[in-house]
């Protein structure tokens, strides 16, 4: 039977403030193994790393062992390297969740759900951490619309505002914006004067001449629109030369596609598992192994190719 090492933990909130009935976790680093204790009326809660009913592999000199604390939009992390045989205590005092970004694809229950999860709080040795969810999550989103040149949320009704400069030839009538779906065009102006006597390009009264929509000029909108921009009165097709065009549109979707979200939910549980398998392996746990990613792949490269266009020449602002 292992000797007994004990940790004493008193959880505050704020400072000098015990805190009751609130769950905190303990893991071995080195075996994974974990415990959840309550603390009692005074804030405190123990572990004892050579109780073999919760500890199994118990503990020896140079363990690292770790404790999370969550609560009611509060947080505590802490370590501690086993440097002496007895036992160690120390007050732990809860600081504010860090905000984390929302996520717009998908959202933290959707996920849960896809891989039957729950979170730390619903179950504090097998769940996950929202924040976790949420911070992967948005990267991943980030990386979609980034590799689609597509955006998925509608902003709340109220759609996104881009302000273009577009590189015009003469000898071409269509021209692409850079975001997508294109909802709906605010202004569209041309310009016949040269480079040398560049615009001034908040002066659209005397610099630059406004077109009609649907007289002068045709826009491919809507949900799969590819943002095309084609001139089609003569004597307002631009020059060569850079910045010809000025666009003002507004883009965005009124909902999220059923297999970018499906794809934004896979790919974050994906990287949460990446992330996962080099923690098991720096930790020598290397029966651990990531599955055949070729497949995924192909998956994400089939879905971002259905909505992705490259054929942009916008300068954003």
């Amino acid at each position: 039977m292992a000797s007994p090492y004990l940790v004493g933990l008193k959880i505050q909130y704020p400072s000098g403030t015990n805190l009751a009935n609130v769950n905190v976790v303990l893991r071995v680093e080195s075996t994974n193994e974990s415990r959840t204790e309550t603390t009692n009326s005074a804030g405190e809660v123990s572990f004892n790393l050579g109780n073999a009913k919760h500890f199994p592999s118990g503990w020896q000199v140079g363990d690292v062992f770790s404790w999370v604390v969550l609560y009611q939009g509060f947080e505590a992390y802490g370590s501690r390297t086993i440097i002496v045989e007895g036992g160690y205590s120390t007050i732990v005092v809860l600081v504010a969740v860090v905000a984390a970004p929302s996520l717009k694809i998908f959202t933290v229950q959707e996920f849960l759900d896809m891989f039957n999860m729950k979170i730390i709080e619903d179950d504090a040795e097998n769940g996950i951490a929202a924040q976790r969810i949420v911070k992967v999550g948005r990267m991943v989103e980030v990386n979609i619309e980034n590799d689609t040149n597509f955006i998925f949320d509608s902003n709340n009704g109220s759609y996104y505002e881009q302000t273009e400069y577009i590189d015009t030839n003469k000898d071409i009538d269509v021209y692409h914006l850079s975001k997508l779906p294109v909802n709906s065009i605010t202004n569209l102006y041309t310009t016949q004067n040269d480079e040398e006597t560049t615009p001034d390009y908040t002066n659209n009264a005397t610099e630059w001449t406004a077109l009609t929509e649907n007289t002068n000029y045709f826009v491919d909108k809507g949900n799969e629109g590819s943002g095309r921009v084609m001139i089609v009165t003569g004597v307002y097709k631009p020059i060569s030369r850079l910045r010809g065009l000025y666009v003002v549109y507004r883009y965005g979707r009124t909902s999220v596609p059923s297999d970018i979200k499906l794809l934004a939910i896979f790919e974050t549980g994906l990287r949460l598992l990446g992330a996962n398998f080099l923690k098991n392996w720096i930790n020598d746990k290397t029966d651990a192994n990531l599955p055949d990613l070729n497949s995924f792949t192909q998956w994400r490269r089939n879905i971002i190719s259905a909505y992705k266009f490259d054929g942009i020449n916008s300068i954003n602002t």
